[in-house]
């Protein structure tokens, strides 16, 4: 794996290079964030003994995942996809344009292509090969674990500066959308095209514990203790305070 990190590392230095002041720190939010989310596929992988293939394909996603998030924002200045584009598909787009993955047999090129093309989807496609949906929820798996990891103390000390990280969500103290609220009391993944506040960001964060697919990430989030950490950063609301007994049920699972 070490080839791969360093034509990773090698493709994203020259962004974090080219960044302005005021950008440096995004840019390398989404680099050490591609890194920490390689690790979580590492530790799924572990847990699940897939065969030696699979498991180095699942792990090269999970590294590239992200790799259209540089020049999403190089271009656009931020990481809203419904503001600039999608991500996902940039970022297959970006590793064919530059040979990134040419090492790789086509076959296990392809199945990465499309774990990075999908992973960002809000539901996976019915018809699609098992490694590929495999792989597509082991990279799903361990950016979610991550994402909430970065955004929580961005959550708890909202600056300006964390505009980009946060979508450009403002936050609204005591409100919440209630199509949001409905989602995640419909033990559903809240969708990100139904936010317009932070207190939806954090309900979509606490509505991933519904999508998670493996035991090893439902296990982290726990001991991670992110639910507590997130519902702490919500109004005390009798509704809000009722999700929490599903939410753990689910993460118990």
């Amino acid at each position: 794996m070490e080839h791969n990190i360093k034509i990773f590392t090698d493709f994203a230095t020259p962004y974090l290079q080219k960044a302005g002041e005021n950008e440096k720190a995004d840019m390398q939010l989404k680099f050490d964030h591609s890194l920490d989310v390689f690790e979580n596929s590492c530790n799924i992988c572990k847990s699940l003994s897939l065969p030696a293939e699979l498991d180095e394909t699942a792990r090269i996603a999970a590294l590239f995942h992200d790799t259209g998030r540089f020049p999403q924002y190089l271009k656009y200045k931020t990481f809203r996809d419904v503001d600039s584009c999608n991500h996902g598909t940039l970022g297959a787009r970006t590793i064919l344009k530059h040979k990134l993955l040419s090492h790789l047999p086509r076959k296990q090129r392809n199945t990465v292509l499309g774990a990075i093309a999908l992973h960002n989807r809000n539901t996976l496609p019915e018809f699609i090969s098992d490694d590929l949906r495999i792989c597509t929820e082991i990279v799903r798996d361990s950016d979610k674990i991550d994402i909430i990891k970065v955004l929580i103390p961005h959550m708890q000390n909202v600056r300006p500066e964390n505009k980009a990280t946060l979508m450009g969500l403002p936050e609204r103290t005591g409100q919440v959308t209630e199509s949001v609220l409905q989602e995640i009391q419909q033990k559903k993944q809240v969708s990100y095209l139904n936010m317009s506040c932070l207190n939806d960001f954090r309900l979509l964060l606490l509505s991933w514990a519904y999508a998670l697919n493996y035991k090893w990430s439902r296990r982290e989030m726990l001991k991670r203790g992110y639910v507590e950490k997130l519902m702490a950063q919500l109004p005390h609301t009798s509704q809000i305070q009722s999700l929490h007994a599903a939410i753990m049920e689910q993460l118990n699972s």
